[in-house]
């Protein structure tokens, strides 16, 4: 066997030696991404089946980030700093952190960077130790994360690396701040900002994530006119979409009407209601497709209050839940009925014209604006 084919083979089992390691953390053989590996006097730590013996590394992990780094994470190097803990203070790491990683779906779980340096550091280098890490990193066979302080290797499920296979590292870094983003969407200007790629590249990328299913676009319910990008697994914040009162992304006035109608009837059945009564009323009759909560029933039943339809009032005497608590935090409990005095929906000070025009203060006989000429006032007349 040549000297460079013998390099070839340790290059790969010291990336399966990572990758072991790596796995059997995740499992909890090893210290994982919560605990630390510690070195007793003479009793050894947890490590790899491949090192009994264990040394502490004299020199640390230096990383260098650059752009197109954030597909394949960092690339180590050694820089005899002296500090083995393995997290660099001025480090940057391309990923949201385990709620992000939760929040797409992702195994949280992984091992520190300080576990991995240790189960390794008496069967290779730092230096082959790092570059069997970029080597996984940039095959999407591991990932890299920041959980508090602590750097975290984790294994990429398969399925979840085969959607990135063959994608560059422009394709990596528009997904990752795109993950970044969450639920709330990355909108093209500010992805522009933040990856300094041309535009035309940028909307070439977000086809080719597009058609992988990796990320999706959505429409702002405020901004028809602007697209926001998230993960595809995601479902998109209520400030995007509108919440349960929009149906593709239209502000669906015959649900909300239909909606406000069922719950003035159901109030005006009973003496008294109360807010969760009214909201079991609507999850029970199923008038709605989507899950509406008491916050959601609490806005259709506070435009009943508002129009006149439901008064609110506060039983004083009923303490909601908080009976032994001082009175600075007494909350009295809330029902809702008919109106005492309802409000006409019209009367004759709205329906005259007058009542709404805009210029009635310089209307006059003898003035330009007058009663007389206004067409207004005579087709109320006439009708």
């Amino acid at each position: 066997m040549t000297s460079a084919s013998a390099d070839v083979v340790a290059a790969r089992q010291r990336r399966d030696v990572v990758l072991a390691i790596i796995e059997r953390g995740e499992g909890g053989e090893i210290g994982g991404g919560g605990a630390t590996t510690t070195t007793g006097g003479g009793g050894g730590s947890s490590r790899s089946g491949a090192a009994k013996t264990q040394r502490r590394a004299t020199t640390s992990t230096g990383r260098k980030r650059r752009r197109g780094e954030a597909a394949t994470g960092v690339v180590v190097d050694d820089d005899d700093d002296g500090d083995d803990d393995g997290d660099d203070g001025d480090e940057e790491v391309d990923d949201g952190g385990e709620a992000k990683r939760a929040a797409s779906g992702e195994d949280a779980r992984g091992v520190r960077d300080a576990v991995l340096a240790s189960a390794t550091a008496s069967i290779m280098t730092v230096n082959e130790r790092a570059q069997a890490i970029n080597e996984l990193l940039s095959q999407r066979k591991i990932e890299l994360f920041r959980r508090g302080d602590a750097l975290v290797y984790a294994r990429v499920r398969e399925e979840h690396a085969a959607k990135f296979k063959g994608l560059s590292t422009e394709d990596m870094l528009v997904y990752q701040i795109i993950q970044h983003a969450g639920n709330a969407g990355m909108w093209t200007k500010e992805l522009k900002a933040r990856s300094n790629l041309p535009a035309p590249q940028i909307t070439k990328i977000f086809k080719t994530l597009e058609a992988r299913k990796l990320i999706k676009a959505v429409k702002h319910v405020a901004q028809q006119n602007r697209k926001v990008y998230m993960l595809f697994e995601l479902e998109p914040s209520r400030e995007i979409t509108g919440g349960a009162w929009y149906t593709e992304h239209e502000y669906d006035s015959e649900f909300i009407n239909v909606l406000r109608e069922q719950c003035v009837k159901f109030i005006y059945s009973k003496e008294k209601v109360t807010l969760e009564e009214v909201s079991e009323f609507v999850r029970q009759s199923k008038l709605s497709h989507v899950e509406l909560g008491v916050d959601d029933v609490l806005q259709i039943v506070s435009t009943l209050v508002y129009d006149g339809k439901v008064d609110k009032i506060e039983d004083e005497s009923v303490d909601y839940g908080m009976a032994d608590a001082p009175d600075e935090a007494f909350v009295p409990k809330t029902y809702y009925r008919k109106a005492a005095l309802p409000i006409p929906e019209s009367n004759a000070y709205s329906d005259i014209p007058c009542g709404v025009c805009p210029v009635i203060n310089e209307c006059r006989p003898d003035g330009l604006i007058n009663p007389i000429s206004c067409e207004y006032m005579t087709a109320w007349l006439d009708y």
